[in-house]
């Protein structure tokens, strides 16, 4: 008989860990490739094609990222594999939601995988096994499931015209879903997701508050790990008088 569950679902980059993955920036006029890690990146995005430093840097998309899909380095190792392989020949591969996975898997409660990543789920999942293999977690998570969003297949199942944001928040209704229909809808389960960026965490919040409102009797809980905003805040239904409001809408807008 199925009892109340915890459900965590996670985000990898910056969360989980810290994994030199690089991005490939473009000199559009020398054809000259810079690689920089992710919070370089982010540093620097808004300023490509703007004039002065970066005005002749762009960030094409089937070049760029490449490392965050599968495929393998100029030594044949996958990409993913090999950056969990160096991060933790590093001291600082934890990432703020480490300990918070750590807990899940040890506790077996069941754990999703919500990434922009664009590697296939089965690379993923050899990928975190690495952990386990390194005795930094004592088994694999016991998945509910593994969305890496930017992957082509997985775009198809959730909707391919839906944007990063919408594919994370479709991937995280989903993955609700999942666990209802696994674990019974009948009881008082609570689910929550970490995330470091805060576009992220607005969308997280976003399709938590519409799975509570689907929900209303279980919980639902979103933990910033931001540097600037580390949070944690339980999603809790509207205002009786906001319901009434959204109704009214509704009824208005068909």
């Amino acid at each position: 008989m199925s009892e109340r569950q915890s459900f965590y679902f996670f985000d990898i980059d910056e969360n989980i860990l810290h994994l030199p993955t690089r991005i490939h920036l473009l000199n559009t006029v020398t054809g000259e490739e810079r690689a920089m890690r992710q919070h370089e990146y982010e540093e620097i995005r808004s300023y490509l094609g703007v004039p002065g430093l970066w005005e002749d840097w762009a960030d094409p998309p089937a070049r760029s990222y490449r490392e965050f899909a599968d495929g393998k380095d100029r030594h044949g190792e996958e990409y993913f594999w090999r950056d969990i392989r160096r991060a933790l020949d590093t001291a600082n591969w934890r990432g703020p939601s480490w300990k918070i996975f750590k807990y899940a898997v040890l506790k077996g409660r069941p754990v999703s995988i919500i990434t922009a990543r664009q590697h296939s789920r089965e690379v993923i999942r050899q990928g975190i096994k690495m952990l386990v293999d390194a005795g930094h977690l004592p088994e694999e998570p016991n998945y509910i499931s593994i969305y890496p969003v930017s992957n082509l297949d997985v775009r198809e199942e959730l909707g391919p015209h839906l944007t990063t944001a919408g594919l994370k928040r479709m991937a995280i209704r989903k993955c609700v879903e999942a666990g209802l229909e696994k674990f019974g809808r009948n009881l008082p389960h609570s689910f929550g997701m970490s995330d470091d960026d805060l576009k992220n965490v607005d969308l997280i919040t976003s399709a938590m508050l519409e799975a509570k409102l689907d929900y209303p009797e279980k919980r639902f809980f979103v933990i910033s790990t931001n540097r600037r905003r580390h949070v944690k805040m339980e999603i809790l239904p509207p205002h009786k008088d906001e319901e009434k409001l959204r109704a009214a809408e509704d009824a208005y807008y068909g």
